[in-house]
Order: structure tokens, then sequence, then C-alpha cells
């Protein structure tokens, strides 16, 4: 670890805004304030050591760029003095190129109108000596009945019901009084971009949530921006403004309790470091600090004093620069002169062999333990004390003591046994086919993870076991279990593409060689197909209090069908991918909320008891295609007064807004 404190001048400024046309949100034009961050590469003289300009203004010629006269701010921020390089990896072998994607899901149709009102009935005529009959009443326009949904038998294992409803379908645990339902949308993408296609792509990942504005605040990495989001009304999301990034990558935003939006923003190349910005929720840049190489998440503590960037510091495509993972750890309690810690593996590079005897996966070619480290996500203790950091190729999670800002300890994560579950391991088998598999086994590897408080008082982390692969130019540990060289007492039969030919497994790390005789005694695949919940044991060891086993997957498939039809073609992969966690108080309960990116949807588990959770709802999002990560509002936070829970579709590029109704 070093410590390398810098101060950032302040960067108030008056809120620059303009009119541009934009296509956001609907069908229509609309009117969308817009301003230009522009980082540049700075000179020598302006920063020694290397570092960024930060140009302002606003882009009056519209071509991406903020050209001389357009400036109206510049300031620089600056590296400290580079420390020692560390040793270059070898080119390893070029990795097999990928399959091609799947064509995403339709457009959904609007919902009918409702049914007309009947006319009323006209008055009868007075009588007379020849009375006459009053005029009929005018009948009422014709209308369209409404459809309701339809229900049918869902997974029995969790007694559950399904709701076939126009814009989603929904899987409830019966007896369970609220149904979280899709109320509001926003289309990030540009008007022309079909819901559900790749090109849509990138235009909404990761949202967060200001109480006091009442904004979400989302990043649009297609554009290289944050969309600032009216929410006060969650049914009709409108954009408020866009704030655009230029030559630099948002990578991930989150609001603190104090109203600070954070921005982890990558530059290019991303093994160069990058940067942590601060603005108001007006958009106003508020100060800017250097981060590590690819700053990928970005969180606040709990009472808001603190930001913490992940810093994955991936390698090149070809495996030759390989910069340290790293996290930075900065304060804020004064943005007039914010300062940050660089918290590194460093001291931990001499104890590389031990790690992997304890089951930590460091294997890239010639890489030091700081080098191979890949910070990916961060959970904050519910006292501030300790941040748990995510590395998820690594299938690990390090400590990190927020009073003195030291790593204190590394944890492997280790395997999943499969043997013991029923799961769907091909996608050439013609449908649904659950087994269980011996010498089969799923390595963790989080992508999210989140924190909660239970009744206990202690915290729990609940992570989302996706699973992931070094894959690159230079570098590719993914092989198929077909060519692997399988142990004939663990496996008499070999395998087929009908059963485990085709999974994606590793053999790195010697993974699944248990008595180094060179073939492989179990197959080592990425992810567990899974959420868990986890927590610090008395010795500060971080162990598994749950796993929600083969659940996931289970609840994938209706009838003997696979509610989406793109979860059965990743089988062979990792399954529905858990990628995004949150979680949530309603009703008096805990709720963990697991977006599933390849399968679609979210799912909701009452963890109130972190022991013995159980599945309360899934519900699949028409057109909403791949949730990357969400935001939870509680009912006292929200516009409405309902809990909100706002997802981001990578793939669609949509935002959908889900409320409890009863």
């Amino acid at each position: 670890m070093y410590n390398n404190k810098k101060i950032s001048t302040a960067l108030m400024l008056i809120m620059m805004t303009s009119v541009l046309a934009g296509c956001v949100g609907g069908s229509t034009d609309v009117d969308v304030d817009t301003s230009l961050v522009d980082l540049q590469p700075a000179s020598a003289n302006d920063c020694p050591e290397g570092g960024i300009l930060i140009h302002i203004g606003i882009d009056d010629n519209e071509n991406g760029n903020l050209d001389t006269a357009e400036r109206t701010e510049t300031h620089a921020v600056c590296n400290g003095a580079d420390g020692e390089d560390g040793e270059r990896g070898f080119r390893g072998l070029t990795g097999a190129s990928g399959e091609d994607g799947s064509n995403g899901a339709n457009g959904d149709s609007g919902l009918p109108g409702e049914k007309g009102e009947q006319g009323e009935t006209g008055e009868t005529g007075s009588t007379g000596p020849v009375g006459t009959t009053g005029a009929d009443g005018t009948p009422g326009a014709d209308g369209q009945d409404l459809v309701h949904c339809l229900a049918g038998d869902g997974a029995a294992n969790v007694h559950s019901m399904v709701e076939y409803c126009p814009d989603s379908t929904t899987i409830l645990s019966q007896g369970y009084s609220h149904t979280w339902s899709l109320v509001g949308s926003f289309h990030s993408a540009p008007i022309g971009c079909d819901m559900g296609e790749d090109e849509c792509e990138g235009y909404a990942e990761v949202p967060a949530y200001d109480v006091v504005s009442q904004r979400a605040f989302v990043v649009n990495a297609e554009d290289s921006s944050v969309d600032i989001i009216d929410m006060s009304t969650p049914s009709m999301p409108t954009l408020h403004y866009r704030l655009v990034i230029s030559n630099g990558e948002p990578n991930s935003v989150a609001v603190s309790s104090n109203g600070l939006v954070g921005v982890a923003v990558a530059v290019d190349p991303k093994q160069d470091n990058g940067l942590a910005m601060f603005f108001d929720t007006d958009g106003t840049l508020v100060g800017s600090i250097v981060a590590g190489a690819l700053p990928d998440m970005i969180t606040f503590t709990n009472d808001g004093t603190k930001a913490l960037v992940a810093n994955e510091g991936e390698p090149d495509d070809d495996y030759v620069v390989d910069p340290v993972g790293s996290v930075t750890v900065i304060d804020v309690s004064d943005t007039t002169s914010l300062t940050a810690t660089q918290v590194g593996f460093t001291s931990f590079n001499s104890q590389m062999a031990t790690l992997e005897a304890n089951g930590v996966r460091i294997f890239g070619p010639g890489a030091t333990v700081a080098q191979d480290l890949e910070p990916e996500y961060i959970a904050v203790a519910g006292d501030d004390s300790t941040a748990t950091i995510v590395m998820q190729e690594n299938n690990a999670v390090a400590t990190l003591d927020l009073s003195t800002n030291t790593i204190t300890g590394i944890h492997a994560l280790g395997f999943k046994d499969y043997s013991t579950l029923s799961l769907d391991l091909s996608d050439r088998d013609g449908g649904v086919n659950f087994q269980s598999w011996d010498n089969v086994k799923g390595m963790y590897q989080p992508d999210a993870m989140t924190s909660f408080v239970a009744s206990d008082g202690i915290t729990y982390y609940v992570s989302a076991n996706e699973g992931d692969a070094r894959d690159y130019d230079g570098y590719s540990e993914e092989e198929r279990a077909d060519d692997l060289s399988l142990d004939a007492t663990s496996f008499p039969n070999g395998v087929s593409d009908a059963d485990l030919g085709r999974l994606k497994t590793t053999t790195a790390d010697d993974c699944g060689d248990t008595d180094g005789d060179g073939d492989i005694d179990f197959i080592c695949s990425y992810g567990a197909r899974s959420f868990s919940i986890w927590k610090y044991d008395s010795n500060g060891d971080f162990v598994q209090v749950w796993d929600s086993g083969d659940e996931v997957e289970h609840l994938m498939a209706v009838n003997d069908q696979w509610l989406n039809s793109y979860t059965g073609s990743r089988n062979d992969d990792k399954g529905s991918e858990p990628e995004g966690v949150i979680t949530g108080e309603f009703a008096g309960k805990t709720l963990a909320f697991v977006a599933l990116e390849r399968s679609g949807g979210v799912m909701i588990y009452d963890v109130t008891n972190p022991a013995y959770p159980f599945f309360v709802q899934y519900v699949y999002m028409h057109g909403h295609v791949s949730p990357e990560a969400m935001a939870f509002v509680s009912g006292a936070d929200s516009p409405n007064g309902a809990p909100m829970l706002i997802v981001a579709n990578e793939v669609s590029g949509t935002v959908a807004v889900l409320q409890p109704l009863i």
C-alpha cells in the first residue's frame, strides 16, 4: 500500500446549460440541458508527473469536443511521482473467439384502452292529453375490455404461481401480500433504437438516487454521460440534464447521504490512472482526484464522509501491460480540499504461494499478486469500520480497514459442489434437463456485493455469483470440458455436448487436478448460478451463511420450458448470471433484489433472517433486457411514499421502475 494525498482545487462553477435537441424517453424529441466535461492529457508544464486537464464548457458546434473558444473553465488534476515499475508479464496464447450473440427480444405492445362508460338513459316525457315518451339517452362510446393477467402454476419446490401480464411475467410465492410491478420506464437509447437490440447496448448501466432532488443518476456508457433523470413522478421518469464526459468513460455512479454525486471515470488507455469526479445534484463539478487504473465502481460510506473506488487494473488485450489493482479512499468531508489514499496489494507479493494454497486464484502470466488482484466491487460495513473488496476473477474478497486504510486480509471464496444440486449445464440437450453432476464445481466469483445489518446487529454481505473468465488476445484461460484431459475414474463415460462437453471451464492454476497427475479430477466452472449471504466470524474469516443453491435455475423454467429462451443457450457458460444485488427495507422486512443479466428480470428474496431466506417474487420485464445494476429507494425517501426499485438494463438501454402493489 502507498499513500499519495493530493489536494484538488475547488471547482465550484456556475451551472452551465444549453438547449440541445435529444432523443430520449419516448417517441418525440425533447429539449435537454447538456454540458461537456472534456478530459485531455496534461502537459509537463501543467503536471510534471503527468495528469489530466479538465476543460468545461458548451459544445456549441456539436462536434463532440470543446474547442478553445468553447472552454469556460480549465483545471489540472496531477499525478504524484510514479513508483517502481512492476514485472512485465509474458505473452500468452491467443484465446478462442467468442460465439455470436443472440438477437434481443422484441418490444412489447401497448395496453388496450379501458372500457367506455355506458350512456345515461333519457328522461320519460310528462303525461298530457297525448303523452309523449322522452328521448333516449346517448349511448356511451365503445371501449375495450381490460386485459387481466393470466395465472398459472410455477415451480413446485418454492410453492409459486405465475402471472402472465402484457408488460411482464411474474413468478410469485403463494401467500405473499405484495407484488412488485413495473410502474414506469425511461428509454435512454436514442429514437430509432429498438428495445432489446444490440445497438441499444450501453445506454443504461448503473443507477443511483438522490432523496432531496428526487433525481436518478444513470451511467450512459454509450454517450459517455451521466443522465440525470427526474423521478418526482415514478410512473413518468423524464430526462432533466445530461452530463457528458468527453474522452473519458464513466463506469459507475453513487450518491452520498449528503447529496454528493461521485462518478468513477476511466481514461484511454484504461491501464492509465483514471479519475474520481464529484458533482452536485445539478451537475456542477465540485472536485476531481486521481484514482487508480480502470476505476470500475464507486461507493460512499454510510456517513457520507468517504468515497471508495475499486480500481480493477485490467491488463491490455496483449496481456503485456498489467497495472496493479487498487482501492482509492477519498476524504470528501471537505469538498474544497479532497484528499486520497491509494490502497494497494504490494505487501502481499511475497505471500503468493500461501494465498494460492488457500484458494485465491493468482494466475495471470508473469503477474505479481498486486497485478493479478482486480478489485471489482465494494460493500461497506454497517458501522463504516471496514469495507469488503470483491475480486471476481480471483474468486476472493479482501478486507479494508477504514480507520487505517490498509488491507488486513484476503479471503478465498472456494467452490460450490454441484453433486447435491439439480442443474442444466448444456445448451445442446434440446430443452430443460435438470440433473445432479458429480465432480463438477462452480467458483463463486461474485460481481456485485451489498451489505445489510440484521436484527442481531451483525453486518451481512450478499453476493451475486455471476462468474467471469480472463479471455484476452494475449492470454485466455477458457476451455470447453470436452477439450480437457479427464480422469477416467472421475469421468468413466467421458463427456458429450448433451451433458458436460460444452461447459466452459479452466485449468488455470491447475484447477481441478487434485492429485497433481496432469488430468482433471473435477471440472472447475465459472460462477455459482446463485446468490449467497456471508459474514465475518469471530476469527475474522469471511464465511458463507447461506446460498440459494439451484433455486435460481429452477425458477427460470415454467412448465418444462425456459421462461426466457435465451437462458437455455447460456447453460454451457454461467447460466442466468446473477449480476447485480441490492437490499432494502419494506413492510418490516429486509428484501434482497438480485438482477439476472442473461435470463433477465429481478429476483426478490426475504433475507430478514440471513440464515433462512425465502423466495418472494421473480419479475421478468418484457423489453427490458440484461439488468446490470439497481438502486433501492425506501418508502420514506420515495416521491410517492412507496418504495422504488430503479433498474438499469444494459442491452435494451432502458431504466425500469418497480414498486410494490397490493
